[in-house]
């Protein structure tokens, strides 16, 4: 693998924009769920970009409530693309998949309707 390192390296661009877009997303949740009261809501994280955890040729960050996950996976093979995880329990079977192109308005729309559904989920049981 010796491309890896620049394989890596070009993931981490459009891998850290869908990170700012869900940290964004997040972010504008989390003030209007306590405006309205709903402090409770708002316990939601984004983890920062990192290698990712089964994948050597992959990069990713997860987004949290509680036991919920939703994890972007960013895949080096071929020309790219990104992989939704979940949303799902942790210790419970790590699905739905979808895999997306590694930019454009297909993933951050598929990435916004993953975090409402993190967030729904995450809420109610």
């Amino acid at each position: 693998m010796p491309d890896l390192p620049r394989q890596l390296a070009d993931l981490r661009e459009p891998a850290e924009g869908l990170r700012e877009l869900a940290n964004a997303s997040v972010q504008a949740f989390v003030r209007r769920a306590g405006e309205l009261g709903a402090e409770h809501l708002t316990r939601l994280a984004v983890s920062p970009v990192v290698p990712d955890e089964k994948h050597v040729d992959c990069l990713q960050f997860t987004l949290s409530r509680g036991r919920w996950e939703l994890v972007c996976v960013a895949i080096a093979k071929g020309e790219g693309k990104i992989r939704l995880v979940g949303p799902f329990k942790q210790g419970e079977s790590e699905t739905p998949c979808l895999d997306l192109p590694l930019r454009g308005s297909e993933v951050e729309s598929a990435l916004e309707d993953g975090i409402e559904s993190l967030i729904r989920q995450a809420c109610v049981g």
